[in-house]
């Protein structure tokens, strides 16, 4: 069995060794909460309220999204990724509610070129170093405008933490989610030249007879005005509280969903889901019915208070007491990790992952 355990494993092999005797021990293939980049959604723990009241979100088109927490940790991130991987699969499947062109911006601490500049990489913009900051937001509206009128699909842009960015950017980026249908029509109707120019641009194809169309439906005065592109933000209420102070406008056009906090029944959970997943068992885990071995169920309770709720919190703790269990272990004491291992933990903010 492969240790995961990088340098530690190669300069201490003891220490390897004693992990790989634990992990097999209980069955695992790896240690399940170690720190890794995860990506299976079955791995996620969130009130299903919370995910179908985002997905409603979505599809009424009506008003931005700003998914917060108290505090880091809690599961935007993942939650943003998740979301984001099932509107791909779902507009490639053609349903007419999920009509989406959505990208997602990971960076953090961005300027307001370089935050145009990310977006116009992921909406594939053609722009040049010698544009400038206004020029290439410029081009990326053309983009989602002409992508509406031509396709009829809409863009959503995904920022992940969007406070750790420079405040400006909260400016240009309201300006995009400002954008709606009336300023698609005009466009074409207002600078009909400039939209086939940039139509062509885009590999669009656009034959005559389609232009008249979407210029007859332009001037519908009937026709309905809609947002076409849409902001979904993570962040925490601190964040959520500077741009509402910031940039006002931009967080009244916003649904604010609150994460929160996981309550015993949800920890349980998170154990669980890991636990099967380094068990090579997670396509079968059942939400009512799972055991949560080597975990004793009265380290939960503690888990909770402990962790104060957070996911990531919750994580390290469970990765320190593994580490204490396969040490136990390896002296002849028992595999369980108890509420004595999880109590003896130093609190999470002096824990290294």
């Amino acid at each position: 069995m492969e240790e995961r355990s990088g340098v530690v494993g190669k300069l201490y092999p003891s220490v390897a060794e004693a992990r790989n005797a634990y992990y097999e021990r209980v069955g695992w293939k790896w240690n399940p909460f170690s720190k890794v980049r995860l990506s299976d959604p079955e791995l996620f723990v969130a009130s299903t309220d919370v995910i179908l009241e985002i997905d409603d979100y979505i599809k009424a088109k009506e008003r931005h999204l700003l998914i917060t927490s108290e505090e880091p940790g809690m599961g935007k991130t993942m939650l943003l990724e998740l979301i984001f991987n099932d509107l791909i699969q779902l507009s490639k499947q053609g349903n007419p509610e999920y009509l989406f062109n959505p990208i997602v911006v990971n960076q953090s601490k961005l300027f307001v070129r370089q935050m145009g500049e990310v977006i116009a990489k992921k909406l594939e913009v053609k722009y040049t170093s010698k544009m400038s900051s206004e020029d290439i937001y410029t081009l990326i509206k053309k983009d989602i405008m002409v992508r509406f009128l031509l396709t009829n699909w809409m863009t959503l842009i995904f920022i992940d933490d969007f406070g750790d960015n420079d405040s400006e950017v909260f400016i240009k980026i309201k300006e995009l989610g400002d954008l709606t249908q009336k300023d698609a029509n005009n466009y074409l109707l207002n600078q009909e030249s400039d939209f086939k120019k940039y139509a062509s641009s885009a590999n669009y194809q656009l034959p005559k007879d389609k232009l008249n169309g979407l210029k007859k439906k332009a001037l519908d005065p009937e026709s309905r005005d809609q947002m076409i592109c849409m902001l979904i933000l993570t962040g925490t209420k601190t964040h959520a509280l500077g741009l509402k102070a910031g940039v006002p406008h931009l967080y009244d056009r916003c649904w604010e969903i609150e994460l929160d906090r996981l309550d015993k029944k949800k920890v349980r959970e998170l154990i669980g889901r890991r636990i099967y997943w380094a068990s090579g068992k997670l396509a079968g885990f059942k939400e009512d019915n799972f055991e949560i071995y080597p975990f004793d169920e009265d380290a939960v309770t503690v888990l909770t208070e402990k962790g104060h709720g957070v996911g990531r919190d919750i994580r390290l703790l469970c990765n320190q007491a593994v580490f204490i269990a396969a040490s136990n272990f390896k002296e002849g004491r028992s595999e369980r990790i108890t509420k004595e291992i999880i109590e003896s933990l130093p609190p999470v903010e002096k824990l290294v992952d």
